[in-house]
């Protein structure tokens, strides 16, 4: 079954299979509508899974129901998966470990965590489970929120205080999705997500001044529309705000940043999506690395393949669209 239903949930569940077929069955269905994913050795006797699913607003709201597997999403699921998003996880009922950007997460009932499309991750339930995630394309959710890359992977409790409401929030949206029209769907999903990231903003540890925030911001905006001037570095944005370098460094420590690698990843994005999308014609890799601040085509190379698993040429034969081309 393709989950392409744009008005209403769109349902899949694993009792309408033959036990014997129900975990292949499971394996397909999670792939078509959570993006791909690698799943580990088939159960020998049946399995029992529930997806539901919707497109509110612009994002993929998923509802997820399911006896215990393990899973992961490598370079070969990430080139295979259309679009670049962000997933919201929270957990309903059950718990799994999450591995992901260098880091093991036990989520439990009211848990919530944030991962990356792009990026490898892997997942061990270790219990049946309940949860919901949002798909939300990456571009959006950086326009509201540009330090959304800091909290990739972190464990967030969602037991009490804002993170409480959040979980209310996301728990009502599920249930509700299948009566929310379509005109409000915009709306509703804006107000969700200005409320998932306020609560990952208060999880902060080291919560910045109103006056810091703002300048951190703007320093943020600078950085993204200026991303192919070579010069961007500590010296001349620090000139550009009139503040030291030392100082723009210990913004970016507050939020556990490192500026270089910050920039050197938001450039790499950048690089990634151009090498698709260039066009009729195909443009060099060396001019696109150049395009976007790189000044050594090597370096470049070494460190896309460091970040996506394999090198710009091999990611560019297998994502080229030569529609149009000769």
């Amino acid at each position: 079954m393709r989950f392409d239903s744009k008005e209403a949930w769109a349902e899949w569940n694993s009792l309408d299979f033959f036990p014997k077929s129900q975990f292949e069955a499971w394996r397909s269905a999670l792939s078509d509508s959570h993006l791909k994913w690698s799943l580990d050795k088939s159960p020998s006797t049946g399995f029992s899974g529930e997806i539901k699913m919707r497109h509110l607003g612009g994002i993929r709201l998923l509802y997820c129901a399911c006896d215990t597997c393990n899973g992961k999403r490598t370079p070969s699921e990430i080139n295979k998966s259309e679009g670049e998003y962000f997933g919201l996880l929270y957990i309903y009922e059950g718990s799994e470990i999450v591995f992901h950007e260098n880091q093991a997460s036990k989520l439990e009932k009211n848990s919530f965590t944030l991962w990356d499309s792009t990026k490898p991750i892997e997942f061990k339930l270790l219990s049946k489970i309940k949860k919901v995630t949002l798909l939300v394309p990456q571009d959006r959710l950086r326009a509201q929120f540009p330090q959304v890359d800091n909290y990739i992977g972190k464990n967030l409790d969602c037991s009490k205080g804002l993170g409480a409401v959040t979980a209310s929030h996301i728990a009502a949206l599920g249930s509700e999705a299948n009566a929310i029209d379509n005109g409000s769907g915009d709306l509703v999903v804006d107000l969700t997500l200005e409320l998932i990231t306020t609560c990952l903003q208060g999880n902060t540890h080291q919560a910045m001044s109103k006056a810091k925030q703002e300048l951190f911001d703007s320093i943020i905006k600078f950085i993204q529309k200026n991303l192919e001037f070579s010069e961007l570095g500590p010296c001349f944005i620090a000139n550009e705000f009139n503040i030291s370098t030392r100082y723009l460094h210990s913004l970016f420590a507050e939020k556990g940043i490192s500026m270089g690698h910050w920039i050197r990843d938001k450039r790499l994005e950048q690089c990634r999506r151009q090498l698709v999308h260039v066009g009729r014609y195909k443009t060099s890799i060396t001019d696109i690395a150049f395009q976007w601040g790189f000044n050594d085509s090597a370096h470049f190379s070494k460190v896309f393949k460091k970040k996506y698993g394999i090198t710009p040429s091999e990611y560019q034969k297998r994502h080229f669209n030569p529609i149009g081309g000769k």
